[in-house]
């Protein structure tokens, strides 16, 4: 099942935080990311900002891009990540999402 990122957003992460995400890779196995952290930020009502930092294993460290994201609860979408810490405990990746709120219909 696609998801759409529209969709998503820093409450439905939130609800997601500790488990287990995999990114799909063609020609290899998955690799486990896990949700560890969702920081929201309030710039303006207009404005929805927010993070998401996952960790991974310390290798293959995955290149900045648009990679595909499968979750049990969630499906799978595309996802932009960026590498932002790494030691030998693991790689930590970050997506954020700075879009216009939704507004009810």
């Amino acid at each position: 099942m696609s998801t759409s990122l529209e969709s998503l957003n820093s409450k439905i992460f939130s609800e997601q935080l500790h488990t287990q995400f995999r990114l799909l890779r063609e020609g290899a196995e998955p690799l486990s990311l896990e949700l560890i952290e969702v920081k929201e930020s309030d710039p303006s009502p207009k404005i929805e900002l927010f993070s998401l930092h996952f960790l991974g294993p310390a290798a293959p460290r995955m290149a900045q891009h648009i990679h595909t994201l499968e979750h049990d609860k969630l499906g799978r979408f595309g996802i932009f990540l960026t590498a932002i810490a790494g030691d030998e405990q693991g790689i930590t990746y970050e997506s954020v999402f700075h879009r216009f709120r939704k507004t009810a219909p």
